[in-house]
């Protein structure tokens, strides 16, 4: 996986979602076969956010 520079976040939460996002679409990169779930209301709260 390659590393990348990040832009400074609003928080902690921001950093590590925007790391795993980048985790979840290498993932799919490779197969197409992936599940992802989560039970953190803070990031269900933040993705329906960025959708809206």
């Amino acid at each position: 996986m390659e590393t990348r520079n990040f832009t400074r976040r609003e928080s902690a939460l921001h950093s590590e979602v925007e790391a795993l996002r980048l985790a979840m679409e290498n993932m799919l990169q490779h197969s197409t076969c992936q599940s992802f779930g989560t039970d953190c209301k803070e990031l269900i709260a933040m993705i329906k956010e960025s959708h809206a």
